[in-house]
């Protein structure tokens, strides 16, 4: 491993590490504007240049690989006025709107002249350059006159969509981006273009103008949208998501997450969810507190003993999961998870970069914790059949099909745990208020098999609840306590009881997950593509 110095720290980085790359893992961050981990090198912005012994002109950090005995300057009188002189030349004919950019508060731009500039301009405002401005590109807004230049809108089409939607046009301080005849971004991952662009350029049209970003607190989760399990921020306040980002992570999604997923922060409106449980009486519905309705489930499914049956959800976290199974298992009724076979989607890509077919974030953690045993089917048929005293779904998925109208009708106490709002729910006997995947701690296991947290962002509305809570409380009123208070504990109960998930804990799962080992007897299907 070549050994070098940047800035006074010795450190030991492997062969074809670039300096920039270096100085990061010595906790130096060296200016830069094209550069990105995750999109190929281009070393056009020229910020990122620093001062090499043995070399007799400045170079670019980006693009240097360390050599053994290497010593980098970054700090040096050389490349500090570098740094300023770029900066200049990119402020030459950069409009001074800083108070109204949405930008703000996250420009690269900004951040690097408070650090590295603070000259004053030899521009006069009426002599810069016009460019186009507020181009309307479907969910991205262009802004030509903030650019600069740097390409990195041009390699991520080139490089991970494979879209090549962006071009550069003119020539010498007139030279912008653009789009072919400025046709609108299509393709489903556009709000990374949002997400690449270091200055105003490029912002994504759901968020503009909503929010001043240091108003924001941003929460490490997992996206829900579907079998990936893409790492992001949830960014909130006062109680509400107001975006999601791509959090990277080399191993499941880099810096980058599709635009369905980047939706998910808008189910989790306030205006639409179950905020309180609710028992079908013989006037219609009756409000209840939870520990009501979970005297009633309790009671229903004492009655019906090995006469019932379960349905998991693979949207729930698997601290949900096994405490809703030990309540089976404690019951003796039939379970199973399987509505819509996403067993069969999980690894199936559905496009060239992330999205899969499977839409739960944790088919994976079903399959690992075996739920998927007497079969969907064969639940529907002991319902048709009035074999099922009391049927307890996770999740509203049954509610949904068509089919199984005809079994729920015959089964004479249905309940379900729901988050949102729907007429299906009608067709059940008592609603619980279910808690959503951003106000519960808890974890997923994506298509890898790679356990993954997720953290409580703000609390949930009224009185809805973690779906492992409820399915505790109901072990409880049948005299066996699950032995957990937080979500925590719960999955230490689960690392003991499932060999794969032995020795795991939320500390060794940490902020990029934990891989466990893929056997052919854990993985549902072999990679595919729709």
């Amino acid at each position: 491993m070549p050994k070098c110095v940047i800035d006074g720290r010795e450190i030991d980085v492997p062969a074809g590490t670039t300096v920039i790359q270096a100085g990061l893992m010595a906790g130096i961050e060296i200016p830069h504007f094209c550069w990105h981990p995750d999109l190929p090198v281009d070393g056009n912005c020229r910020m990122c240049l620093v001062e090499i012994e043995k070399m007799p002109k400045l170079q670019i950090a980006c693009n240097t690989v360390v050599s053994d005995g290497m010593v980098v300057r970054t700090t040096s009188e050389k490349a500090v006025q570098a740094h300023r002189t770029t900066l200049e030349f990119l402020l030459v004919n950069h409009p001074i709107d800083c108070p109204v950019c949405d930008q703000a508060g996250e420009c690269y731009l900004q951040d690097q002249y408070m650090e590295h500039g603070l000259h004053d301009s030899k521009i006069q405002p009426e002599e810069k350059v016009r460019k186009r401005k507020v181009v309307d590109l479907g969910p991205i807004m262009l802004d030509a006159e903030r650019c600069v230049l740097c390409s990195r809108c041009l390699r991520f089409e080139a490089n991970v969509t494979g879209t090549n939607s962006f071009e550069f046009v003119n020539r010498g301080d007139h030279m912008q981006i653009s789009t072919f005849e400025n046709r609108p971004i299509t393709h489903n991952y556009a709000g990374n273009l949002a997400d690449v662009c270091p200055v105003g350029a490029l912002l994504s049209h759901d968020f503009r103008f909503k929010m001043r970003v240091w108003f924001l607190e941003a929460t490490d989760s997992v996206c829900p949208g579907c079998s990936t399990g893409c790492n992001i921020f949830i960014d909130h306040r006062d109680g509400e998501a107001q975006r999601l980002r791509p959090r990277r992570n080399v191993e499941v999604n880099k810096s980058w997450m599709c635009d369905i997923g980047r939706k998910e922060y808008k189910e989790i409106a306030l205006d639409t969810r179950v905020t309180a449980a609710r028992v079908r009486g013989t006037s219609g519905w009756e409000g209840a507190s939870v520990p009501t309705a979970l005297d009633t489930l309790a009671d229903r499914l004492r009655e019906a003993g090995t006469a019932s049956a379960f349905l998991a959800t693979p949207q729930a976290t698997n601290e949900d999961l096994f405490a809703f199974r030990t309540l089976a298992e404690k019951v003796g009724g039939m379970l199973d998870f399987r509505v819509g076979d996403p067993q069969d989607k999980v690894r199936v890509l559905e496009d060239s970069v992330l999205l899969r077919a499977d839409r739960n974030p944790n088919t994976q953690g079903c399959l690992d914790q075996g739920l998927g045993r007497t079969g969907v089917k064969e639940i529907l048929a002991a319902c048709a059949a009035g074999k099922v005293g009391a049927l307890v779904l996770q999740g509203p998925e049954l509610l949904r099909s068509a089919e199984a109208l005809d079994a729920l009708g015959r089964v004479p106490f249905v309940a379900v745990m729901a988050t949102r709002e729907e007429p299906l729910l009608d067709r059940a006997h008592l609603v619980l208020p279910a808690a959503m995947w951003a106000e519960v701690d808890g974890t997923f296991t994506n298509y890898q098999r790679r356990v993954q947290r997720i953290r409580r962002a703000f609390a949930a509305p009224g009185s809805a609840t973690p779906r492992w809570q409820m399915a505790a409380g109901v072990s409880t009123r049948l005299g066996t306590p699950l032995p957990a208070a937080t979500a925590r504990d719960v999955f230490a109960l689960l690392a003991r009881a499932v060999p794969d998930y032995a020795g795991l804990d939320f500390k060794t799962v940490g902020a990029g997950g934990r891989g466990l080992p893929a056997g052919p007897e854990q993985i549902a299907t072999q990679e595919a593509r729709a």
